[in-house]
């Protein structure tokens, strides 16, 4: 019987201790930065998309992602270049109507770590519905650009969202 309680035991120890070490899956998530023509699928950056970019670089650093995303498209590259320079990571570039698989992807190579997706306005959504988010999700119009939305999934329980406004250096705000 003794031979019994302590496998009991270490069984029990070994799914308390895989608990303890389960984490959120945290992805960052946002637009990216402003174009030069939206009349232009593959639009590159704007000056004001270019110096933010570069003011997103502290922000996104602080998040301290362990994988980039991108779309295949020039302006969320450009978006997300200048902090994966600071950081040594070659985002990882995904094709931009597979918004599911992408999430896909995240939920099943990225468990318990933290992420940077630049994605497109208008399939954001189809992200973070993917990821699990039920809740209401934020509209953002064609002009809006200073927005992030951080998706927390834990290892159980429902993924939630929160949006957060960027808080970029004051350069950008007076140059914009």
């Amino acid at each position: 019987m003794t031979g019994v309680r302590s496998g009991f035991l270490f069984a029990w120890l070994l799914l308390s201790a895989a608990g303890l070490i389960a984490q959120d899956t945290t992805v960052v998530l946002l637009r990216h930065a402003e174009r030069q023509s939206i009349f232009d699928g593959d639009s590159p950056l704007a000056e004001a998309g270019r110096r933010r970019a570069d003011a997103l670089v502290p922000l996104l650093a602080g998040f301290h992602p362990t994988a980039l995303y991108t779309s295949e498209l020039q302006r969320t590259r450009q978006t997300l270049a200048p902090t994966a320079a600071k950081l040594g990571l070659v985002p990882l570039v995904r094709p931009k109507e597979g918004s599911a698989a992408l999430a896909a992807e995240i939920l099943r190579n990225q468990r318990g770590r933290t992420v940077v997706v630049v994605w497109h306005h208008d399939l954001m959504k189809k992200v973070v519905r993917a990821l699990g988010v039920k809740g209401p999700v934020p509209y953002w119009s064609l002009d809006i650009y200073d927005r992030l939305w951080i998706v927390t999934i834990p290892a159980q329980g429902e993924a939630r969202l929160v949006e957060q406004k960027q808080q970029l250096a004051p350069a950008l705000a007076t140059a914009s």
